[in-house]
Order: C-alpha cells, then structure tokens, then sequence
C-alpha cells in the first residue's frame, strides 16, 4: 500500500512537470514571456507568482492547466500526508498516552490546591462579604453637577441626514478618482477616527455626492464632486475645492498661476500621489495578435488601419469597441494613446458606458478590440503595448504598472494648499499611507505598497543586468528623476519612506540598485549619469541606516519608453530596486 501511495506520487509529479513544461512553450509562443518549468517545480514561491500572472492573462489554456496544476499540487500534497500516517498515529498515539496520565496527575493537583484556598479564603462563620484589606477613603458627599449626555447618545439620538451640517471639506476633479476610490478612501478614513455613524447624499447630477457623519455629537460633512481633472484646479483655484484629485499631473502653467494663492503645488508637500492606474487592451481570445506599439494602437482607434490583415493577423475589419466620453478610463487613453499622435477616435466605434458589457462584446466577436481597466479582462486576451522601435512589448500585470514599464500606466493625484487645514492634511496623508494604499488596492487601482517579482535573463540586457536576474528579485517601485538632474521627483521622495519599511519588515534582505538613463546626449555621459542617479538614491537609503550592496549605472540600456518626448524620457531615467 505504502509503495502504492508513493508510485502515485511520482506520477502525478511527473504530469505536474509536465504542465509546468506545457506552460513554458506556450508563454513563449503565445506571448514572448519566458519562464522556467524546472524552477516552478522546485520553488514554490516562484511557482505560485508566475501562475497568478499567467492566470491574470486570461487566456483559456493557460486557465485550464494552471487549474489543473494547482489540483494536482493539492492531490500531491494530500497523499504525501497519508503516506506519512502511520508513523504519524504512532508517534500520536504514544504523545497521546503521556498527555492522559500528565492530565490526570493535573488535575489531581489542581482539586488539592482549590480546596486549600477554599478552606483560607473562606469565612467560618457566615455569608458576610471578605473585606479587602486595604484602607479605602472616605466617602465624601459631593454636590450633583449638571449631567453630561455621552457622545455615544447623541450619536443615537440624531437622525441622519440634517439641513445644517458642517463641511469639513471639499473635494473636486477627476471622475477616475472620485467614482470608487475617494469614496473608499473616505469611509477608511472614518473607520481610523472610530466614526462609525455616516450617510452618503446623492446630489441632482451623479458625480456629486456628500457625506454627513457624527462626531463629538455634532453632525459634519464632506463634499465631493468627480466632473474631471481640469476641475480640480478651477475648484482650488475659486475656493470651492479644499482638495483637488486628479489623474494627471498640475500643468507648469497652473502651477503659476496658483502659486500666490494656494502656494507650489508641484511641490512633494501639496502633491501627493495616491495610485497609480493602467488600461488593458483586449482582444477576442482566438485573435492571433498578441502585440502592439503605442503608434498602431493609435491608428487602429483612430479607423487609419481598420483590418487584422494590416497587423499580420486574420482578414477581418476591426470592430472598435471605447468607453462613453463622461468615462475615466475613455480619459485615460485617449490622453495616452490618441492625443500623443494627434489623432482622434474613429466615427464607427461603438461607445458603451459599462465596463463589463465591452468586455463582454469584445470576447463574443473575433474581430473586436477594446480598452478596459485590469479588473474587467475577464474572457479576453490582453495585449503587451510597446512605446515603439526600440522598446519592449510590456503585458499589463499590477507589477509592471506599479514600476510604470507599461506604456499605458499613469499616475493619480491629490493636490492641497499650502495653507491647507488640519484635516485635510491628514486626509492626504492617510491616503498615501500603508493602510490607504491598501484601500486603493481593494478598489481595483494600484497601489504603492512594495511587491516582489522575479526576473528573467533577456538577450539585448547587460551582462550585469543578467547576472542579477539569476540571483535575485525587483521590487514593485522605480526611482524616477526631474530632468538633467540627480533629485527625485516627488513621488521617490515617498517611495523611500515605502523602501524603508519594507526592508524593516525583511531583516537580512540585501539591496542592488541599477540606474538608467535617457538617450539625450552622449552615451558615456549618460552612463555616468545613470550611475550617480543610482548613487543618489543610496545616499538617501543609507543616511536612513539602509544599507546597499551594489550601484550599477547602465545608461541607455533597456529603454522602456521612446526618447522623442519629455514623458518618455522621464519614464526611461529610472533607478530599479532589486532585493537579494
């Protein structure tokens, strides 16, 4: 029976490899991701990631052996334990044996001892209560006070909502904010402060609404209003706005035109950077193409190249499928792909106000393409976007937009006043804390928090670059740099504090930072300047008591953007994180 149980196991190990080789052919034929069958079957922590990324691409073989793997793992797992049961209920029945004559002789003792301080505490005589023997003080007679209601009674004692309430503060701009995650973020926020009695209003048009809550007895309110981005400024700007969201950054012309009134908002103290965002383009699940460059994604939306024949795939006229005007994520792409080559949304494409009911079009028709957030892929294939010539096809994961290698991720903001008031300060502050960025998370953005993911060698990467992919991991954050200069933009500021923490929480863990640059100049001067970025960021790590192993400058190596414009090179001079 034994040598059963253990034939058994080495079959379906054997089918197990066999699953994990499957997926290694088909991620690269499919898909260009290499990964290594032999090491998922042996590292558990690498196999579990690599299957919740394939898992995420939604591709139906991928899910059928992935689901297949993790029943077998679980059937591997199972009789490995019943393998070991004899020996288990043995020793068990041994320990079991010890731990009744342990038990008894306890409570042997246990009954001794109760009966002993019976006998001492209790009085000879009669039922009169044991008087402590310590000296009390006197009782004095004091004069009644007025009586004061607790907080928790007018709590129950006031109906919600009220005429009159208190504003707090206000809060105006972009609807990919202000939809689900200010709200969230809200709520959260209540939840820290113990408010527990709130309400939300529902204005005349629907991107307003308020919230009245209870606090000390009193009835307070907050305002928010989600009309888009370029409102968060204007609100800021009248006084209606305490705080401003927004999925783009301030333009510099807004920046001086506010700055006599609200103070820099460019500033790490007034920007504060909440979430990070990406689209997912998909396709039907039988459509060949598995790639695109940011250049003929744009001119397939735009009805320029209007066929799959053009981009190598079947003869079919693409069927365009884009979110309704009043939609973020419709804000997003047509700010990142569209407006980037000057183009404009083709007349025949099919506008839907539901995520979900373009996702599901999309997966009915072979001919279809649409853009929809990570969370509604659902039966569709994403596609990997690349910046261009020169640059990687990068598959939208929560990983590769929390680096912002993807070439459609983008930043959230909240912006305040200088002068800002107390509580909206601590607002700002709880929503780019841990506990925030968990509820960004929750809310199907992408939060700052650290993750850890594993890196593959890759054939044009420096020898270093490899070398390091063999031993260790990145970390889920890229330093990112203001132009011609070694100072972090605002949201590295923060990130360092994230790093901080993280490796508080990993004692022993050690660090390699790899800078990059730009293109613009000369390629040696570029390398040098990779090199100090990345010596910067160790100087910032180690005057906090983190210590690095490794600076390495790779210069113009591994673009992940195009170098024609100012936000690629932003995104290309970078210092990643690898942890060891």
């Amino acid at each position: 029976m034994e040598n059963q149980s253990v034939n058994q196991i080495a079959e379906q190990e054997r089918e197990l490899l066999s699953l994990f080789q499957s997926l290694e052919q088909l991620s690269l034929s499919q898909f260009d991701i290499t990964i290594s069958s032999q090491k998922m079957f042996d590292d558990d922590e690498y196999r579990n990631l690599v299957l919740s990324e394939l898992y995420e691409l939604n591709h139906p073989e991928f899910i059928t052996i992935i689901d297949r793997s993790h029943w077998l793992y679980k059937q591997i797992n199972q009789a490995a334990v019943y393998a070991a049961a004899p020996e288990v209920i043995a020793q068990s029945n041994s320990a079991n044996h010890k731990k009744s004559i342990l038990m008894m002789v306890s409570g042997l003792v246990l009954l001794i001892l109760l009966f002993v301080v019976y006998q001492v505490m209790s009085p000879s005589t009669s039922n009169t209560p044991i008087t402590p023997s310590v000296t009390t003080a006197p009782v004095v007679a004091v004069a009644p006070t007025p009586s004061v209601t607790p907080a928790t009674s007018n709590i129950n004692a006031i109906s919600l909502p009220v005429e009159n309430a208190q504003t707090v503060f206000s809060v105006h701009g972009s609807n990919t904010i202000g939809e689900k995650l200010a709200p969230a973020l809200i709520e959260a926020y209540f939840t820290e402060h113990g408010i527990t009695e709130f309400v939300w209003q529902h204005g005349i048009n629907p991107v307003e609404r308020s919230v009245q809550y209870v606090a000390d007895g009193q009835v307070f309110q907050i305002n928010l209003q989600a009309h888009g981005s370029t409102t968060a400024f204007k609100g800021l700007e009248t006084g209606i706005a305490d705080i401003g969201m927004s999925s783009r950054r301030v333009k510099p012309s807004e920046v001086e035109s506010l700055r006599p009134a609200l103070g820099d908002l460019s500033k790490v103290g007034n920007e504060h950077i909440i979430g990070l965002d990406g689209l997912a383009v998909i396709v039907n699940q039988n459509n060949p193409i598995s790639k695109l460059s940011t250049d003929a994604l744009a001119n397939v939306f735009a009805g320029k190249i209007n066929n799959w024949a053009q981009l190598g795939g079947p003869d079919l006229p693409i069927k365009l499928f884009a979110r309704d005007v009043k939609s973020g994520t419709w804000d997003t792409f047509k700010n990142l792909v569209l407006k980037k080559f000057d183009l404009s949304l083709a007349h025949n494409a099919t506008r839907l106000e539901s995520s979900t009911e373009l996702s599901t079009l999309v997966s009915q028709d072979e001919a279809a393409i649409g853009f929809i957030g990570l969370n509604y892929i659902q039966y569709n294939k994403a596609l990997a976007i690349s910046e261009g010539e020169g640059t990687a096809a990068i598959f939208p994961t929560r990983f590769t937009i929390g680096t912002e290698d993807y070439a459609l991720a983008r930043r959230l903001y909240l912006y305040t006043p200088t002068n800002a008031s107390n509580q909206v300060k601590e607002f700002s502050q709880f929503a780019i804390s841990s506990a925030g960025q968990a509820i960004v998370e929750k809310s199907g953005l992408i939060s700052q928090n650290i993750k850890v993911e594993s890196v593959y060698p890759m054939a044009e990467a420096p020898e270093i670059y490899n070398k390091y992919a063999d031993l260790g991991k990145r970390l889920s954050l890229n330093f990112r740099f203001n132009y011609g200069d070694q100072d972090l933009d605002n949201k590295g500021k923060r990130d360092l504090d994230r790093l901080i923490e993280f490796m508080e929480e990993n004692p022993g863990r050690r660090l390699v930072l790899m800078g990059y640059s730009d293109s613009i100049g000369a390629k040696l001067k570029n390398t040098q300047l990779s090199l100090n970025r990345a010596k910067a960021v160790e100087k910032e790590l180690q005057a906090r008591g983190i210590g690095v192993m490794a600076v390495e400058g790779l210069g113009e190596a591994l673009p992940v953007a195009n170098n024609d414009n100012e936000s690629g090179r932003e995104r290309n001079r970078r210092v990643e994180v690898w942890l060891l």
